[in-house]
C-alpha cells in the first residue's frame, strides 16, 4: 500500500529549482509555453519527449550541481531512513521527469515497472512539484493484483512510496486544466541488487546496473 511523507519544501528547495529551470513561477500554467498541443502521449516513449523533458535532461547533461545535490540529500537524509538503509543504498542516478499536460497522459500505457525490464527489488518514490490532484495526478493498485486503482493526492512538499514495480499504474487524460510537475524515482537495498541483470530501460536503453541507471549512496 502506498505510503505519504511530508518533507521539508525549504530545505529540499526542488520547487524554486525546478521554476528557475522553466522560468516561470507559477508551474501549473507550463503548457501556456507550448505553441502547440502535443499529440496523444499513447505509447511508452512518446511520452518522455517533450520540450519540457529536453530542458530538464538538457540541465542534467550539462550539470546541474543544486538540483542534483539536493536530489541526493534528499535521498540520503529523508528515503535512506524510510525503507532501512543501513550503510548502503542504491539510488536511480537521475530521476525521472514528469510534466502531465492538460488533455493528455504523463506516461503512455498502464504498466507495471516490472514489464518494463525494471528488476523487482525497487522501491518507487514520487515527489511532487505541483499539486497532483484529480486526472492529473498518478492512479495505481494498493497491492499488486488488486485492481483497487486510487489517486495519489499530493501538494508540493510531500512524497509518495508505493510499490511501482508490481502494482499497475498509470493516469488518466488530464482534464483539470492545469499542468502537473513531478519527479520520480527508485531506490534499492543492497541486498536486493542483482549485477546479472542484463535488461536495459525502454526509455533511454540504460542497462539496470550499478554505474549505469543506479548509484551507490553511502549513509
Amino acid at each position: 500500500m502506498e505510503k505519504y511523507y511530508d518533507y521539508d519544501i525549504e530545505k529540499y528547495n526542488f520547487v524554486s529549482l525546478f521554476q528557475e529551470l522553466f522560468e516561470r513561477q507559477d508551474l501549473q500554467s507550463l503548457h501556456l509555453d507550448l505553441d502547440k498541443e502535443y499529440d496523444f502521449f499513447s505509447e511508452p516513449g512518446s511520452d518522455s519527449d517533450t520540450k519540457f523533458h529536453r530542458v530538464f535532461y538538457d540541465k542534467m547533461r550539462a550539470g546541474w550541481p543544486e538540483f542534483l545535490e539536493k536530489y541526493q540529500l534528499f535521498i540520503k537524509e529523508f528515503v535512506a531512513p524510510l525503507v532501512g538503509a543501513k550503510d548502503e543504498l542504491i539510488y536511480q542516478k537521475w530521476p525521472s521527469f514528469r510534466v502531465h499536460l492538460p488533455n493528455n497522459v504523463a506516461v503512455g500505457g498502464w504498466h507495471k515497472d516490472g514489464d518494463y525490464n525494471h528488476p523487482s527489488g525497487e522501491i518507487n518514490f514520487i515527489v511532487a512539484v505541483t499539486k497532483m490532484f484529480e486526472s492529473n495526478t498518478t492512479i495505481a493498485e494498493s497491492e499488486p493484483g488488486k485492481m483497487d486503482f486510487r489517486q495519489f493526492v499530493l501538494e508540493p512538499g510531500q512524497v509518495v512510496r508505493f510499490n511501482g514495480n508490481q502494482c499497475i499504474h498509470g493516469n488518466l487524460p488530464n482534464m483539470t486544466g492545469v499542468s502537473r510537475v513531478s519527479f520520480d524515482f527508485r531506490v534499492m537495498l543492497p541486498d536486493s541488487y542483482d549485477d546479472s541483470h542484463k535488461l536495459k530501460s525502454l526509455s533511454k536503453g540504460n542497462k539496470f546496473l550499478i554505474g549505469h541507471y543506479y548509484e551507490v549512496m553511502k549513509i
